[in-house]
């Protein structure tokens, strides 16, 4: 019995030691960014207008219609966030944005939750919940999308629940690339981690030409099941973007490769090709290829969506979107349409 209390209370040491490093360790490399806003700027009056908060949300109302009868048309609150955005000091900005309607069930749910530190533009710091660097679409705030939704290749084959994790995430730029790197959970959004390894996203971005972008993405962790407590996956990307005004293209390919139990492993491929042209001041048209093909090839996905957004104000606009799709191998074709306002603050 004596042994047993002597090795729990050195294993309760050594933990609290390797806390106590940890902190020690993110203190050392956040204070750069904390003494740049606390020295050198003797003006009383700058420093007094901190913190420096804005109010920040969205509204998304939806009608949509489908061929389907178990799927009525009906009119619903897509999202419905609010919260704050801006600086805390002049290197420390906060994100704090609340949903009080989420996707898919409806429910409430916190959104962004992390704080970003300025240290140098080659390496900055974002610590909290937020979205993760994977592909175009994915850490690309979603009023921003031209096709009102994300493609149905990249909502499948992603695991995070609103496409966000919690963890820390490096990023910074030089010249012609960009980079972001993150360290997460692995398991979603408000959903704590049962499981010691981590998970690790990272793209890269090379600007290729003034209009040309292209880059890839990764991500390597675990996740766990009823069945099993630790499963590998992995997925890879790729992506392009051309932005010459009035006209903008971007395409994603993806693969994702995981175990669904030991030694059994099962991929899916997808991507899509986006296009987006401005016909006047406030009148763009758009249209997206969707593609995604599970590991059972009897459920490949093919979709054509084209639409037209009108823009209200700022990134306040509304759109329509027409998709036809077959979900299946009996090539059965189906339709839907979406027609979304939405208002920015």
């Amino acid at each position: 019995m004596q042994t047993k209390k002597i090795e729990r209370s050195s294993f309760n040491k050594h933990g609290l030691l390797k806390h106590i490093f940890m902190l020690g360790l993110l203190l050392f490399i956040i204070q750069p960014a904390w003494t740049q806003n606390t020295e050198g700027n003797s003006d009383s009056k700058e420093q007094a207008s901190y913190p420096d908060l804005q109010p920040a949300g969205f509204l998304q109302t939806h009608f949509s219609a489908y061929d389907i009868a178990e799927r009525p048309a009906n009119f619903s609150i897509h999202r419905a966030r609010f919260g704050f955005t801006g600086y805390i000091s002049k290197n420390i900005r906060l994100n704090l944005i609340a949903g009080t309607v989420e996707p898919p069930n409806n429910e409430p749910a916190l959104v962004n939750a992390f704080a970003d530190f300025t240290i140098h533009p080659l390496f900055n710091l974002r610590v909290g919940q937020f979205l993760l660097p994977f592909g175009l679409e994915g850490p690309e705030p979603i009023p921003k999308n031209p096709a009102i939704e994300r493609a149905f290749s990249t909502r499948n084959m992603n695991p995070f629940r609103m496409f966000r994790d919690v963890g820390v995430m490096a990023y910074g730029e030089h010249e012609w690339m960009n980079y972001s790197l993150a360290l997460v959970n692995g398991s979603g959004a408000n959903i704590l981690e049962n499981a010691n390894p981590k998970d690790l996203v990272g793209r890269i971005d090379f600007s290729l030409t003034e209009t040309i972008m292209a880059g890839v993405s990764s991500h390597i962790g675990t996740y766990e099941t009823p069945s099993f407590e630790k499963l590998d996956r992995k997925r890879w990307g790729a992506h392009a973007e051309y932005k010459n005004n009035p006209i903008y293209l971007r395409g994603e390919i993806m693969l994702n490769d995981q175990e669904i139990a030991p030694d059994t492993r099962e991929q899916s491929l997808g991507g899509y090709l986006l296009g987006r042209y401005k016909i006047a001041k406030k009148w763009e048209a758009i249209g997206r290829w969707d593609y995604h093909e599970p590991d059972n090839p009897d459920n490949v996905y093919q979709g054509i969506t084209l639409g037209t957004n009108y823009q209200l104000i700022g990134a306040s606009n509304l759109s329509l979107n027409g998709t036809v799709y077959t979900e299946d191998d009996s090539n059965t074709l189906h339709y839907m349409v979406n027609v979304q306002l939405q208002l920015v603050l």
